[in-house]
């Protein structure tokens, strides 16, 4: 068994960050890092730049290329994924079959996708293999995969071939739909509409964006995703996939195709599907009993789980929502770099702490800009402002301002965000004061 001081499970945002922060702060020991992939740390929230063609594969990672871990002086065991870690023992094991003892541990593994149990689905979502002809005349189809998730790199550049290579096919624009209107799903809807596809949104809430719009704001973006030419599904469940058999040839064939089943609705054929229904934190690999889990690892403010020797940042870790005041997973790419840069202050010896985070984020919805900052899901009161195409709905907890969305009016997003952060930190006393500017 080889003994390393310092290991680090992943290789996103929180595991780049921890490094730096630990060379930045004068730690000049060992780091191991253990990760599933082969590339260098990527940044998922840039997937769709890439598969709209706005920005090319080498701008998706902002740590620079692979020389990042040399820079770093980091030993990186890439597509050598960890398959269990004893965090009482302090031993990881990975997928070739090698096994370290380790001082010190951050977990920064990221999630996956969170995936419905519905018929058909895990296969359409399975890569696709050649069909091959009699005898050896080798292959004289293929079987292209037509359903997605948008999480890794390896899934954007599989939807980025698939979308190229609908659009360059004659006759009518192919159709396509997004299970899910969530952020990553409007987002995705809203890259291969402005692409030239025919899109249909399916989403089982009764209104888009459910954890995080309020109706009023919902409604307005449905219309305008409905005059714009997109297909809503609302308050839909899939019920089944079906992929159509590749028997037919020729540039004009149908074959690939995907049917959904939507319940009660008619059954509809699309070229293409893409599925955005949530995220799981990665941590199959621990072992039971052992790490206090909720959803994810729990942490407090310098990123230590219950286990002293055990770190864990980004979407593995639940922080502090300093909105809630709970614990949770907060998964923003901002995020996961602070609490990533927290560990590794902490690690490296330094006084440091990550006291939390406000939820926000910030999208197209069609053409329309919407942002959402803190939760609009429990709330005293409304107050809403509406100005020609643009709305304001904010929500009160105990005179506090505790959620706000924004449609075609975001500069102030920042702006309330630092206030609610100052406000939940105590850095700001006089709420009064800290709210002026946003009351009725």
């Amino acid at each position: 068994m080889s003994r390393i001081p310092l290991a680090i499970v992943g290789n996103g945002g929180a595991a780049a960050e921890a490094v730096l922060a630990l060379r930045a702060h004068g730690y000049t020991g060992g780091i191991h890092l253990f990760a599933d992939n082969e590339h260098a740390p990527y940044n998922p929230m840039l997937g769709t730049y890439l598969v709209s063609g706005r920005i090319p594969a080498g701008r998706v990672f902002p740590f620079g290329d692979r020389t990042f871990y040399e820079a770093n002086r980091v030993t990186a065991h890439l597509g050598n994924a960890v398959t269990a870690l004893d965090a009482t023992r302090q031993v990881l094991a990975t997928a070739d079959g090698a096994s370290y003892q380790y001082e010190r541990c951050l977990v920064a593994s990221g999630s996956r996708p969170s995936v419905p149990s519905v018929p058909g689905l895990g296969e359409a979502l399975a890569p696709r293999r050649p069909r091959f002809g009699d005898g050896l005349q080798g292959p004289k189809t293929h079987a292209r995969r037509r359903v997605f998730t948008l999480r890794s790199l390896d899934d954007a550049l599989s939807l980025k071939e698939a979308v190229d290579e609908l659009r360059s096919r004659p006759g009518s624009p192919a159709r396509s739909a997004v299970l899910g209107a969530s952020f990553a799903g409007v987002k995705v809807a809203t890259v291969l509409h402005d692409l030239g596809m025919r899109v249909s949104l399916i989403e089982s809430e009764s209104h888009i964006l459910p954890t995080c719009a309020h109706v009023d704001c919902a409604r307005l973006m449905e219309a305008h995703l409905l005059a714009d030419g997109y297909e809503l599904h609302l308050g839909a469940v899939l019920a089944a996939v079906e992929i159509a058999g590749a028997a037919a040839t020729g540039r004009n064939a149908r074959s690939g195709m995907v049917r959904l089943h939507l319940g009660a609705l008619p059954s509809e054929d699309i070229d293409l599907m893409v599925v955005c229904t949530g995220t799981r934190p990665a941590l199959e690999f621990l072992l039971p009993g052992q790490v206090d889990v909720d959803e994810g690892i729990l942490v407090d403010e310098q990123m230590r789980s219950n286990i002293p020797t055990l770190y864990a940042a980004g979407d593995a870790a639940q922080g502090k929502n300093l909105v809630s005041g709970r614990r949770e997973i907060i998964g923003l790419w901002s995020s996961a770099r602070y609490q990533g840069r927290t560990a590794g202050r902490c690690l490296a010896g330094m006084a440091s702490g990550h006291p939390g985070a406000v939820p926000h984020n910030i999208t197209h919805v069609g053409r329309m800009l919407f942002a959402t900052v803190g939760r609009m899901d429990k709330y005293d009161r409304l107050t809403v402002r509406r100005e020609r195409d643009s709305l304001q709905v904010r929500a009160w907890r105990d005179e506090r301002l505790v959620g706000v969305n924004l449609l075609n009016c975001c500069r102030s997003a920042g702006v309330i965000k630092q206030a609610m952060m100052r406000a939940a930190t105590g850095a700001a006393t006089d709420t009064e004061a800290t709210w002026t500017s946003f009351n009725e």
